[in-house]
């Protein structure tokens, strides 16, 4: 019997939407985005995101739809574990930052764009990061603007400066700010000292007097040009910069745990047999630290 149930949580995309029938998973194509999906799957650029792994694979399904707006229903692969950046380590974050800059210099080459780099549109495969959203993709309009690069800055530059230069536990800032981290904001707390720190002066403390200088103005935005050079060059840069950023552990009582802790050989063999027991006992499908 069928068990026709719409995610909650896919409900901002007009391109489509996720939705559960007898506990399996679909996403519903809208026919506003057939050109874009067309141009995805015939261009090469699906078949090469998947082969490198850096987006997550689907199958094409005959599955109907009572939704008139419905163009295609495809069946993704299900990640049977859902994290959040805000869970996220530093290293993890600095990943799936990586990840969609990887992502976004391939689709160019294909003459498309994502048209959102949200970082909840990352999950980990494993331990490596992919997209999971199949309609982050667009066609590449010749002088367009990267209308996803605010969304990027919020969403990975300015959590990962704001962890680097100040304070690892400035992540969970993003508990708060569900569309990212505001690049006022994070000018507002990072050290003067990175305003001589090009990546950082540019797309965090310059981006930022920028919002502030066009808000209310989108008409004048919308006239922008920008080459497809000045675009690979901007992703080169966010690369660049986020490649540089690393958080080294502070003194801490753990962090040297192991080495400094004070079990005995024999105390430190008790503990794992006690979690053995446990996960013996329990059988989890997964484990995650």
């Amino acid at each position: 019997m069928s068990t026709y149930k719409k995610e909650s949580s896919s409900f901002r995309d007009p391109s489509g939407f996720i939705f559960y029938d007898s506990d399996i998973l679909y996403r519903q194509i809208n026919k506003s985005y057939k050109e874009d999906y067309e141009q995805l799957m015939n261009s090469g650029l699906y078949k090469k995101l998947t082969e490198l792994g850096l987006l997550l694979p689907h199958d094409e399904t005959d599955k109907t739809s009572h939704d008139e707006n419905a163009h295609k229903i495809i069946r993704p692969e299900k990640i049977p574990f859902i994290s959040y950046p805000y869970e996220w380590s530093f290293t993890q974050l600095k990943q799936a930052a990586l990840t969609t800059l990887e992502i976004q210099k391939i689709a160019m080459s294909y003459d498309m764009v994502l048209k959102d780099c949200s970082a909840y549109n990352i999950q980990f495969r494993g331990y490596k990061p992919c997209l999971i959203d199949t309609l982050s993709f667009e066609k590449y309009k010749k002088g367009q603007i990267w209308q996803a690069y605010r969304q990027f800055c919020q969403h990975f530059m300015a959590p990962l400066a704001l962890m680097h230069h100040k304070d690892v536990r400035l992540n969970q800032l993003l508990r708060t700010y569900i569309d990212g981290i505001p690049l006022d904001l994070a000018s507002s707390l990072l050290p003067g000292k990175t305003r001589a720190m090009f990546s950082i002066l540019s797309h965090i403390h310059a981006h930022a007097k920028s919002q502030k200088k066009y808000e209310g103005k989108q008409e004048n935005v919308k006239e922008r040009k920008m080459s497809k050079r000045s675009l690979e060059g901007i992703v080169e840069s966010l690369r660049s910069g986020v490649s540089k950023m690393s958080w080294k552990l502070t003194d801490t009582e753990w962090g040297d745990y192991y080495s400094d802790t004070n079990y005995s050989e024999e105390s430190f063999t008790h503990k794992k047999q006690i979690i053995e027991k446990h996960i013996s006992k329990i059988k989890p499908n997964m484990v995650w630290d």
